[in-house]
């Protein structure tokens, strides 16, 4: 499967993601952006955007960039320092592929909002449990 279309499936086929306002922007095989709407359901009951949000558009970042080798990942540990809040706007993850191997990937993801200041950062390693991630 080509990239471009790796994009089109996981914005199409992930529920998940769908249900939480995350969209697939770009795939290469060692960086992907993704980004999340913040919306009314996406705030704390303080106003500000809940971690959950930050934590799940990471983790789908770093999931699509592991699969961007035409294999099955799943997360095996994750780390995310929340470094500013945001409220409104479009929060945007760059994930970068740090090491593939033939078991495993680790993946970093900067968290930014639209003028670019990083609100939070997350590193992940998953682990390759297929050959055939749309199966």
């Amino acid at each position: 499967m080509e990239l471009d279309d790796l994009r089109d499936y996981t914005n199409q086929k992930n529920a998940y993601m769908i249900h939480s306002g995350i969209s697939v922007l770009t795939v290469t095989p060692n960086r992907v952006t993704a980004q999340a709407v913040i919306g009314p359901t996406s705030l704390n009951v303080n106003g500000g955007l809940h971690g959950g949000v930050y934590f799940t558009l990471a983790d789908a970042a770093s999931g699509v960039l592991c699969r961007a080798d035409g294999r099955k990942y799943v997360t095996e540990c994750a780390d995310i320092r929340f470094l500013k809040g945001a409220r409104e706007g479009t929060i945007v993850a760059t994930a970068i592929l740090l090491h593939r191997g033939r078991r495993s990937c680790v993946v970093q993801v900067d968290i930014t909002d639209e003028d670019g200041v990083r609100l939070a950062l997350f590193t992940a390693n998953f682990a390759c449990v297929g050959d055939d991630y749309h199966k």
